[in-house]
């Protein structure tokens, strides 16, 4: 099933998560899930096995201080929750990566979160929308989450905060398949 099927079906859940860097050592340290219906299925502070770089504290503003008295990676909570799901993210390459580095983090262990759950990419999708082709990598660029609700005029809110960017990624994929209007509201239904 496609991605825009899935978002029509209206039965799939977003993630998004913000972590302590990019690179192979980086780890969760924010994990939020809402279905499609934006109810909210887990949105937590995690605490990394190691520090927080400076550089990512700049970016997201989660702090070592904030997550000293958290939970380290929750992961059979969250394979509990996306287990046999859809599941829709803005750059699910990344976040996917970042669910097996922080499994790895606290197990030592692997886990393949690619097979758990059906797993479709916002981002490869809007940047095929967006129509910006990129001849060097012969494909089209690829946008940032922000990027795509201007495109869409949906307000940012919270950007870089797991929880306000599953909503921002629901408000664009609700745009994707027309069931908001420009400015990111829900279409009303008419009754006939």
């Amino acid at each position: 099933m496609g991605l825009m099927d899935v978002l029509k079906s209206e039965d799939y859940l977003i993630l998004d998560t913000e972590t302590t860097g990019v690179d192979a050592l980086s780890e969760i340290v924010q994990l939020a899930i809402i279905n499609a219906q934006g109810k909210t299925l887990m949105n937590e502070l995690i605490r990394p096995v190691r520090p927080i770089p400076q550089g990512a504290i700049d970016i997201h503003g989660i702090t070592n201080e904030r997550v000293k008295e958290a939970r380290m990676f929750p992961y059979n909570e969250v394979l509990n929750i996306i287990n046999g799901k859809q599941v829709v993210v803005y750059n699910a390459d990344f976040d996917r990566a970042m669910l097996y580095r922080s499994t790895k983090a606290v197990t030592q262990t692997f886990f393949d979160w690619q097979r758990l759950a059906s797993w479709h990419c916002v981002m490869l999708e809007f940047a095929k929308i967006y129509n910006q082709w990129d001849s060097r990598r012969r494909s089209y660029r690829w946008q940032k989450l922000t990027t795509a609700a201007a495109f869409y005029n949906i307000p940012i809110v919270d950007a870089h905060d797991a929880l306000g960017d599953c909503l921002t990624t629901l408000k664009v994929c609700e745009a994707m398949i027309g069931k908001t209007q420009p400015n990111g509201n829900t279409q009303e239904k008419l009754p006939f």
